[in-house]
């Protein structure tokens, strides 16, 4: 009984070794977002100046590379994939709008692995591409400040599930836009 007991404190310890051994290395990811759009027009008196505050779904697509265990770079690709339609009446005019967005975000990112969990921190620039149809505006980009953290669980060494929050940056332009999401998906480490 304690051999076995032994060869299993073994058998564990050489396995939670071999989750944290590969500490530098290509990754690529896929992912759900949901992407949370708060639009508002600053020129409108302050009881009308949220247009939209709304949820759409969104695709990510993630490529990054661990320099090593505490430090990792990171790119993302947000794109919308289904837009928002709405209408807002100005006073008696009524405006309809087709909102929609896709980003793309490079990171620095800071970690630390756990064993079994890594949690992560995201810090870096998002480019945002807008595209509100209404008689207020048509499409803009932004380069914007954006952050996030979150955790991955380490399903093997090379597979893993993360959970994470983004805030990708507000805009300052005619009709301001902020974006945040939370996201899941799967990463897959060469």
């Amino acid at each position: 009984m304690k051999n076995i007991l032994l060869a299993s404190l073994a058998i564990f310890t050489l396995g939670t070794n071999t989750l944290i051994a590969e500490d530098s290395g290509l990754y690529l990811g896929l992912g759900y977002a949901a992407t949370n759009i708060n639009l508002t027009l600053d020129s409108l008196p302050k009881d009308q100046q949220d247009l939209l505050d709304a949820s759409t779904d969104s695709v990510i697509l993630i490529a990054g590379y661990d320099f090593n265990k505490y430090i990792a770079a990171e790119g993302r690709y947000y794109l919308n994939a289904s837009s928002i339609s709405f209408d807002y009446y100005l006073g008696d005019t009524p405006i309809s709008d087709t909102y929609k967005a896709e980003s793309f975000a490079l990171y620095a990112k800071p970690q630390y692995n756990l064993g079994l969990i890594t949690l992560y921190g995201l810090l870096g620039m998002s480019f945002n591409d807008y595209t509100a149809n209404t008689l207020l505006s048509g499409s803009s980009n932004d380069a914007l400040f954006s952050w996030g953290g979150g955790a991955k669980f380490n399903v093997t060494q090379s597979l893993g599930l993360f959970l994470d929050y983004t805030d990708m940056g507000k805009s300052d332009n005619i009709t301001n836009t902020d974006l945040t999401s939370w996201n899941l998906g799967v990463s897959y480490k060469f």
